[in-house]
C-alpha cells in the first residue's frame, strides 16, 4: 500500500488531485521486490567492515523495496544488479513504473548499502507528503526520552536556593529535639563542632544509630518541614528521578515528633 501511494504521488496524483496521466497503479496486482535480495550472499560482495546482521537488517527497509510484475519479479529475483541478466537490465527493457524509474537514476552501477540508505531517506520525504501529520498532533506510539536518575544533596538544594547556608537545622523527635546542627555551604553539617558530610552522618551522630536524616531533621521549628519534604518538592520541579540515599528513616518514626 506505502509503495503503491508512492507511485500514484510521482504520477502526479497529491493533494486530492488527479494525476495528469489519469491513471493510478493497480492495487494488490504487483508484487514487492527486495532490489538488493534477502539470499545476496552469491553476487552481492559484503563491504569490509560491515556485518552479515546490518546487512540483513537494511535489505528490508523501504529503501530496498520496489514493486515488480509477478513474472518480472519472478525472472530477476535473486540475480546481481549490474550486467547481462541483471536486475538493472531487466528494469530498463520491461518496467514501466515512476518508482523504478527514480530507482534506475539514483543508482549506479552498483546497487550499494549506501544507496539503500539515501532512497529510504528519499521515500520517507515522499510518505510525509503523501501522510503528513496534523498541526500539533503528537503520536501515543513515540518514545519517550528516559528520565534522569540520580542522588539529590544538599548542596543541590543550597545551588538552586532552595535552602541557604547556615540554616538551624532541628531534630524532628523529641528526644533530641536540644540538639542543634548547622547547615555549611559545602552540603555538609555540623553538630557540636564536628562535620559531617550527609544528613545521615549527622542524624546517626546525634542519635547514636545509623539513622535517616532527611527525614531526621526539619528546617524550623514553626514550619516542621523535613530536610526530606524540601527535598521531593526540589524533585517534583526537576526531570529527575531520585535515589533515596537514606534507604530507611530513622528508626524512632512510630515516636510523636517534637
Amino acid at each position: 500500500m506505502v509503495l503503491e501511494s508512492i507511485e500514484d504521488h510521482l504520477r502526479g496524483w497529491k493533494r486530492g488531485l488527479q494525476g495528469l496521466g489519469g491513471e493510478r497503479v493497480p492495487r494488490g496486482k504487483l508484487h514487492i521486490e527486495h532490489v538488493m535480495p534477502r539470499k545476496w550472499q552469491s553476487n552481492w560482495p559484503l563491504p569490509e567492515g560491515d556485518s552479515e546482521a546490518a546487512r540483513d537488517q537494511r535489505i528490508h527497509t523501504l529503501g530496498n523495496l520496489t514493486l515488480l510484475t509477478a513474472k518480472l519479479n519472478s525472472k530477476v529475483s535473486n540475480a546481481r544488479w549490474s550486467g547481462t541478466g541483471g536486475k538493472r537490465e531487466a528494469l530498463e527493457k520491461h518496467d514501466v513504473l515512476l518508482l523504478n524509474r527514480d530507482l534506475l537514476r539514483v543508482a549506479s552501477d552498483q546497487w550499494t548499502d549506501k544507496a539503500i540508505q539515501e532512497r529510504t531517506k528519499a521515500l520517507i520525504e515522499i510518505v510525509l507528503q503523501i501522510w503528513p501529520a496534523p498541526p500539533g498532533h503528537k503520536s501515543g506510539y513515540s518514545r519517550t526520552l528516559p528520565r534522569i536518575r540520580r542522588t539529590i544533596q544538599l548542596a543541590d538544594l543550597i545551588s538552586a536556593g532552595v535552602l541557604a547556608p547556615g540554616s538551624r537545622l532541628v531534630p524532628r523527635r523529641r528526644k533530641h529535639s536540644h540538639r542543634e546542627a548547622t547547615l555549611l555551604a559545602d552540603g555538609s553539617i555540623e553538630v557540636d563542632g564536628a562535620t559531617h558530610a550527609n544528613p545521615t552522618l549527622a542524624a546517626s551522630a546525634i542519635a547514636g544509630k545509623r539513622t535517616g536524616g532527611w527525614s531526621f531533621f526539619m528546617v524550623d521549628d514553626g514550619s516542621k518541614r523535613t530536610l526530606k519534604a524540601i527535598r521531593s518538592e526540589y524533585v517534583a520541579t526537576m526531570s529527575v528521578d531520585e535515589d533515596d540515599e537514606d534507604g530507611e528513616d530513622d528508626e524512632d518514626e512510630d515516636e510523636d515528633p517534637a
